[in-house]
């Protein structure tokens, strides 16, 4: 676990946005008025394979990230790969792998965009695939077998993750210290969709936590995880490793603090732990409602007419802590020590248009900072 973390309910994103501009989506993000910007993933992006393109044999086919075992070539190059990470992970070489820009375009154009930028951002964040989501979402080739099941490849995967990880830390590191940002306020999420998942039908609870623990290790800066899918029966376990920030849908999983256990949540806070509340809804569906999405469409119903406000965010965020208040958890110390993010990422949300999907989300993300501002005085965070 890090130093305390003052992030006093912070503003960020998850990642992905409906659009694959770079420029534009940067843009908005930054004229958002959030305190933590974010790079963001782009509609074209895979996050399963551009933090990973250097695995060799690695390839997209037909929308899915497979893993031809049959590559020309492919024993020399695994042997090759692996002895490199071998040398790093014993100090040979210094560590870090380099995500390269046209895998992930926005990070170098987030760079240039905060060094121009006229507003004194409070923190910055960034986030990538996390080993065992990754590693569950290769398919082997021939046969289509889970990447998962074979422990050497795993193994691979883990180490690449980490590698990874430590670079791109290390690069926020910088641009945040050129701009005068606090370490303190930058984070990397670990993004991992797949845990809850995999630990039930694919590896142990142990061997997972192993293996995500070794990516922590090498994260220079603030890191996160997030998990999208109902994280009951995973948060008691995760709150327990060295992450300093457990990230999850606020909105359809609100009983999430209700149901960790107490002490778990107690030790986790002490030590400065704080959650990324997903409260900010990120989809058309839970924006417009199902039943709209068509009038939507056809333009015979108006998208402005469907924003929540403010307080509609503040009131799913009071569900979330309510009940842990009473147990007795400190507050104002645990979202002193917290963010405020959107359920999930944006990428799906494209109605009318892609385009006009965009606007919507810039002020989406207006209207959580708006919702936080009022928190933070309630709560008294902004000294």
């Amino acid at each position: 676990m890090c130093d305390f973390l003052s992030l006093n309910l912070g503003t960020t994103g998850i990642g992905s946005h409906p659009v694959n501009d770079p420029k534009r989506v940067i843009f908005d993000i930054f004229n958002s008025k959030i305190t933590h910007p974010y790079v963001p993933q782009l509609s074209t992006d895979d996050m399963i394979f551009q933090f990973h393109h250097k695995f060799p044999g690695l390839s997209i086919q037909r929308g899915n990230t497979i893993l031809d075992l049959n590559t020309p070539d492919f024993e020399t190059k695994l042997r090759e790969f692996k002895g490199n990470l071998k040398l790093k992970a014993n100090l040979f070489q210094p560590h870090g792998i380099e995500v390269e820009p046209d895998f992930f375009k926005a990070l170098f154009n987030f760079s240039e965009f905060l060094n121009t930028a006229s507003n004194h951002f409070k923190g910055i964040k960034c986030q990538m695939t996390g080993p065992i989501t990754e590693a569950a979402s290769i398919k082997l080739l021939p046969g289509n077998a889970k990447l998962i099941l074979n422990s050497e490849l795993f193994d691979l995967i883990v180490d690449l993750t980490a590698e990874i990880a430590h670079w791109l830390s290390y690069y926020l590191l910088r641009i945040a210290n050129s701009n005068k940002i606090s370490k303190a306020n930058v984070i990397l999420f670990i993004d991992e969709p797949l845990f809850p998942l995999s630990v039930e039908n694919d590896i142990s609870y142990k061997d997972a936590l192993e293996k995500l623990s070794r990516v922590l290790q090498l994260i220079q800066c603030k890191k996160g995880i997030h998990i999208c899918d109902n994280p009951v029966t995973v948060i008691d376990t995760i709150l327990k490793y060295p992450v300093d920030l457990f990230s999850y849908d606020a909105i359809k999983y609100s009983d999430s603090l209700k149901n960790t256990k107490i002490e778990i949540l107690h030790k986790f806070i002490e030590k400065g732990g704080g959650f990324a509340f997903g409260i900010t809804p990120n989809t058309p569906e839970s924006v417009f409602g199902v039943q709209n999405i068509t009038g939507i469409i056809k333009r015979e119903l108006n998208p402005n007419d469907f924003y929540p406000t403010p307080s509609d965010l503040i009131h799913t965020l009071q569900k979330n802590i309510h009940p842990i208040a009473k147990k007795g958890i400190p507050i104002q110390k645990l979202l002193s020590q917290s963010l405020i993010t959107p359920a999930c990422g944006f990428r799906h949300f494209n109605i009318p248009t892609p385009e006009e999907g965009e606007i919507f989300v810039k002020q989406l993300l207006e209207i959580q900072e708006q919702a936080a501002e009022k928190l933070r005085n309630t709560y008294d965070l902004n000294s």
